[in-house]
């Protein structure tokens, strides 16, 4: 998620707008997870959005959120170097910044059962040491992390569904759901985290040679990674979408394990492929962006902030005792909802980028992680 110490500081385009844009597709791959699932008939209109959205967007989107989690840190580390700070001093402020996204996301698990910004603050807590690493230990941890998302993609799949109807099941009470999300956030938090990995090290290679920063510099290398990263995804997804929708009914055990697997590992080529078609539309309004891309930008400026945003509007819209959609709509009533909270946000992106105002969970984050150096500055003291 962004998180820019210096918000006056002019912002690359590329890396926001990935993040403004991939906000749509994590909005359209989590808000059917509020559908109610007993007794809802399943149309060919659900199976063909389940079919689609398995193939070009779950498992796919938030990789390049990862791959922008590392291309993040070696911004934050780069600035820190600027002002003279040695690895003592970036190291804290790192792992202060990583405590502190674990609380947050302790927060928004048990409250809105989301684990993701957890997730981040455990990578940043657990692999700080890796910005030290070489180009070539990066690229041999690209190759070693790949190769354990591989032996646990059909464990750790981020784009399983069953379609069918099933039996009404006995929902669990206020606080036997708060002592399950503790308990899911504490064994989770850790267990995903080797998910984090693979991309997080391609964004920290991309950040090293600026490839976000000045995509107009790198257009050729930026069209064939699209090129190619979503070629390889659509292919590695369509296995699983063809199960997961329903038209390829009854696969063996290891059929299901085997495509598992192969829709996991694929979405960090889907993920890739996204960033650099994302970058590569950036060079091409570097300059002279338009208003809506001016606009999406702004969201990603502020994605932690949005990223929450969703998770309370889809729970509000398919909560049975509020909205009432989740056991009213089906596949393709989640996208409507889920479109439409994306394009509000961009509304409100855009009025806050007017008026100059910060996203409220980014403002937070920055005044607990950067608040112990702004006590150093009282006094004519410098940052360090």
């Amino acid at each position: 998620m962004a998180d820019h110490p210096h918000p006056g500081r002019a912002r690359k385009l590329a890396p926001d707008l990935a993040r403004g844009l991939m906000l749509l597709l994590v909005a359209l791959a989590h808000a059917h997870q509020y559908l109610e699932p007993p007794g809802r008939v399943i149309t060919d209109g659900d199976r063909i959005v389940v079919f689609f959205r398995q193939i070009f967007i779950d498992g796919r989107a938030f990789p390049v959120f990862f791959l922008l989690f590392g291309y993040g840190l070696v911004q934050i580390m780069r600035r820190c170097k600027q002002r003279g700070e040695d690895w003592s001093a970036i190291r804290r402020l790192l792992k202060r910044r990583g405590w502190w996204l674990l609380v947050i996301g302790f927060l928004h698990a048990v409250t809105l059962f989301d684990f993701t910004i957890g997730i981040y603050g455990f990578a940043t807590v657990l692999l700080i040491g890796t910005l030290r690493w070489s180009d070539r230990t990066v690229k041999w941890g690209v190759i070693a992390s790949l190769a354990v998302v591989t032996l646990l993609g059909s464990v750790f799949v981020r784009a399983e569904y069953d379609l069918s109807p099933s039996a009404e099941t006995v929902k669990p009470g206020v606080w036997e759901s708060l002592f399950t999300r503790i308990f899911l956030w504490v064994i989770l938090t850790p267990l995903m985290v080797h998910q984090v990995v693979p991309a997080m090290l391609i964004g920290m290679w991309a950040a090293r040679a600026g490839i976000l920063d000045h995509p107009g510099k790198h257009r050729r290398l930026l069209a064939r990674t699209a090129a190619i990263g979503l070629a390889v995804s659509t292919a590695g997804a369509i296995p699983l979408a063809l199960i997961s929708s329903g038209f390829w009914s009854d696969p063996s055990a290891v059929a299901k394990t085997l495509v598992s697997s192969l829709h996991t590992v694929t979405g960090y080529a889907g993920g890739l492929g996204w960033a650099a078609l994302i970058g590569w539309t950036a060079a091409l309004v570097e300059g002279k962006p338009h208003p809506v891309t001016r606009a999406i930008a702004a969201v990603g400026q502020r994605s932690m902030s949005f990223y929450i945003l969703q998770s309370v509007v889809f729970c509000i819209a398919f909560s049975p005792d509020i909205g009432g959609l989740g056991n009213r709509v089906g596949q393709i009533g989640s996208d409507v909802v889920a479109w439409l909270t994306w394009m509000a946000s961009v509304a409100a992106a855009e009025m806050m980028r007017r008026s100059g105002t910060q996203g409220p969970a980014e403002a937070m984050l920055r005044r607990l992680v950067y608040r112990k150096k702004k006590k150093q500055t009282e006094g004519g003291l410098s940052w360090r």
